[in-house]
């Protein structure tokens, strides 16, 4: 009779276990839906927020040209149009980003200046580090062109930066830098 209830107990400690693995299993489970959905919540609220902006972006981008059509001889008002619209440039170039992240927006490959990319993302990026963390450049000059999504590329290195940023808290050096492969084909 004690053997049975030792084998009748182990038994049932061995379906414990297996039940106890099984709910933990489904519970990591559970975790990743909820976090899968949040991600697509976040998804679709930024392509909308992106979507609208785009739309408010291309009216103002519409009515300063307009406005420098009017005020060709004022140097003064031309370059504050000028500058309106950089600023709207770079809110549409944003825009793409959000777009791209929100996975509504095809990838576009075509070939990409690199240096040129990078280098006008340094605005970007050295506020997105803040004053604690330098940015340190190595970017190479005469670089051929790369076929790359520019957007996907953008939002890749922003990414990078911001993974760097929370990885150094205590400050440091982030080394952002272009090579060309020796092994690669030209």
């Amino acid at each position: 009779l004690e053997l049975r209830v030792a084998e009748r107990t182990a038994e049932l400690l061995k379906a414990h276990e297996t039940m106890m693995a099984e709910m933990e299993h489904r519970q990591r489970a559970e975790e990743q839906l909820r976090q899968a959905l949040k991600m697509e919540a976040i998804g679709q609220l930024t392509g909308g927020v992106a979507h609208d902006f785009n739309n408010l972006l291309m009216a103002v981008m519409g009515n300063l040209e307009l406005l420098a059509k009017h005020a060709a001889g004022d140097d003064r008002a031309m370059r504050l149009i000028d500058g309106a619209l950089k600023g709207a440039k770079r809110g549409a170039s944003l825009t793409q980003r959000l777009l791209a992240f929100a996975r509504r927006q095809d990838l576009q490959v075509k070939p990409v200046d690199m240096p040129r990319l990078v280098e006008g993302m340094e605005d970007l990026l050295r506020r997105s580090v803040g004053s604690g963390l330098v940015l340190d450049w190595s970017l190479e000059a005469d670089m051929p062109l790369a076929l790359g999504d520019a957007n996907q590329i953008e939002l890749a290195l922003l990414n990078l930066v911001v993974n760097a940023r929370d990885a150094t808290p205590d400050g440091g050096t982030i080394s952002i830098g272009l090579r060309r492969d020796s092994n690669a084909r030209t």
